[in-house]
């Protein structure tokens, strides 16, 4: 199903994501109780579908995270790569909303407001949500260009979480160097393919109410900002840690915990369900499988789906 629209927002890049004004990260620790295969595709194919039928939502992608890759880096001194293992998240939802009014329609809707809250604990064991300043979050490159992957990355990829140091500057002075310092330098290496950068306020309580979920961070170490980072190949990642950018990076940051991204899920990009988003991705991958491309043409979804299939565009919806 196609995903973008005539007359889709966009910036001056072309990059449809840079549109959003808002972004919601959450970073989350799955159920022990439960294998995590069925904590995953619970979080997929259930639980991530409810996204799909809410008002207000840009784009809602699902990244499942391996553990984390300290060797990756050079040494740099005064800061640590390590990250303990009940620290490390598994996966971690990226919402996008065009407006604080998308974002207000979206969490006052009976899905958003009551059942995905209640939901969370059947396959989350922890959860800390939060958003991230308006405007601050952007994707300064895009050479994948895939507006809503599905699966394994094409190419290896990462979110860098990095940790303040105690006593470094407020955290607009944190943001500001990690956009523009750390970020804008990477973004011109020609190994880097896709490079966003999301700033975070300090973590204080979850921006979203998941009950019966904790919400206290698993480790005394949070996160003030993450980098999504796509790159050629691996080495590419220890090229950047090199001169200036790792001499400054001790002054504002104590760790950074490095997660390749496993699988990415999109659920809604540019403001309309995927495929996935409406069907889930079992049905998704057997109809590709089978060929049935006719089940895959909006005039069918429509029929089964009604105005979901619209999105942001829906009858009723007003931005």
């Amino acid at each position: 199903m196609e995903n973008r629209r005539s007359g889709d927002v966009a910036d001056a890049d072309g990059l449809v994501e840079n549109a959003a004004e808002i972004a919601l990260t959450a970073f989350c620790w799955w159920r022990t109780d439960l294998p995590q295969d069925v904590c995953e595709d619970y979080w997929r194919d259930v639980h991530g579908i409810m996204f799909a039928r809410a008002p207000g939502l840009w784009q809602y992608r699902q990244l499942r995270l391996a553990a984390n890759r300290p060797d990756l880096w050079p040494a740099v001194p005064d800061v640590s790569f390590d990250a303990p293992d009940g620290a490390q998240p598994q996966g971690m939802p990226h919402g996008l909303f065009l407006s604080e009014a998308d974002l207000a329609a979206f969490g006052s809707h009976p899905l958003a407001r009551e059942t995905i809250p209640h939901d969370t604990r059947t396959f989350i064991s922890r959860i800390g949500a939060q958003l991230s300043p308006p405007g601050g979050g952007r994707t300064l490159v895009d050479r994948v260009n895939d507006p809503a992957p599905q699966g394994a990355p094409a190419v290896p990829t990462f979110v860098l979480c990095f940790v303040p140091r105690a006593g470094a500057a407020p955290a607009e002075a944190f943001h500001r160097h990690l956009t523009e310092r750390v970020a804008r330098p990477w973004n011109g290496h020609p190994g880097v393919l896709r490079l966003r950068v999301e700033p975070l306020p300090p973590y204080g309580r979850s921006a979203m109410s998941s009950p019966g979920v904790p919400h206290r961070w698993p480790a005394d170490e949070t996160y003030l900002g993450w980098i999504e980072l796509a790159v050629r190949d691996e080495g590419v990642a220890g090229d950047l840690l090199r001169g200036s950018v790792a001499d400054e990076l001790a002054e504002h940051v104590t760790a950074v915990h490095t997660y390749p991204v496993r699988e990415i899920y999109t659920i809604i990009a540019a403001g309309r369900p995927t495929e996935v988003g409406l069907r889930g991705y079992p049905a998704v991958r057997t109809i590709t499988a089978a060929g049935a491309d006719d089940q895959r043409g909006e005039a069918v979804l429509r029929l089964l789906y009604g105005d979901a299939v619209r999105g942001l565009d829906q009858p009723g919806w007003r931005r």
